[in-house]
C-alpha cells in the first residue's frame, strides 16, 4: 500500500433537517456539493455519503442540542436545517455548543427549502416529464412567497414527492444553486470547516 493511499482520510457528515421530505432533496445536493469542494482541494479524502440523524429540528432545542453534540463524537460536521421562520435555532445550538461551533454548520434557505428546488428548469423538466407547468417558475426564487405551491403546481397533482425531490437533488445544476444567496453561506461555511480540519 502505497504513502497515498495511507494518508487518505475519511470524511464523515451529519445532517439534521426539519422534515423527511428536506432530506429526499437536501442529501443528493449535499453530497455532490461535497464532491465539488473535493475536487478544489489538494487533499485526497474517503466519504460515502451524508447520513441523518433520528431527530428533527422541529423539536424543542434541547433535544436538538442533544443531538448534535451526539453526532460529534462520531461525525466531522453536523449541518442543521432550518426553514426562514426557526433560522435562530441553528445559532442556538451553535451557542449552547460553543466549543465545537466550527464543526456545526448551519443551511437554512431565506423561506422554505422548496424554494431551492425551483433553481433549475432543466431538472424540474426532467423530474416531470409529462408536465408543462415548469416554465412558469419564477426566476428569483427566494422572492416567492409560497414556493410551496409553484413546486406543486410544477410537478403535478399526482406526483410522488420522494421520488421527485430525489431527482430533483440529483440533477439541480449546482451553479444554479450557487447563484442563489442563501445557498452561498453554507457552502462557504461548509468548506471554512473542512479547511480547518484539513479536508481541503
Amino acid at each position: 500500500m502505497g504513502a497515498s493511499a495511507v494518508a487518505r482520510r475519511y470524511f464523515t457528515l451529519a445532517l439534521l433537517t426539519e422534515g423527511r421530505s428536506d432530506q429526499w432533496f437536501l442529501c443528493p445536493v449535499i453530497d455532490r456539493q461535497v464532491a465539488a469542494l473535493a475536487c478544489e482541494g489538494a487533499v485526497g479524502f474517503d466519504y460515502s455519503g451524508v447520513v441523518t440523524g433520528e431527530c428533527f429540528t422541529v423539536a424543542p432545542r434541547d433535544s436538538v442540542v442533544r443531538e448534535v453534540r451526539e453526532l460529534l463524537r462520531y461525525f466531522d460536521i453536523v449541518l442543521i436545517h432550518h426553514d426562514h421562520n426557526e433560522r435562530g435555532k441553528a445559532e442556538a445550538v451553535r451557542e449552547a455548543l460553543a466549543a465545537y461551533a466550527a464543526r456545526i454548520v448551519p443551511l437554512v434557505p431565506v423561506r422554505e427549502t422548496e424554494a431551492w428546488m425551483l433553481t433549475d428548469l432543466e431538472a424540474l423538466r426532467e423530474a416531470t416529464p409529462m408536465q408543462d407547468t415548469a416554465w412558469q417558475v419564477p426566476h428569483d426564487v427566494e422572492r416567492v412567497a409560497d414556493p410551496k405551491a409553484i413546486l406543486n403546481d410544477a410537478l403535478g397533482r399526482r406526483r410522488d414527492a420522494e421520488r421527485d425531490f430525489d431527482r430533483l437533488g440529483q440533477t439541480v445544476c449546482l451553479e444554479s444553486l450557487a447563484k442563489v444567496s442563501a445557498y452561498r453561506p453554507w457552502v462557504c461555511d461548509l468548506r471554512a470547516a473542512m479547511e480547518q480540519q484539513r479536508f481541503l
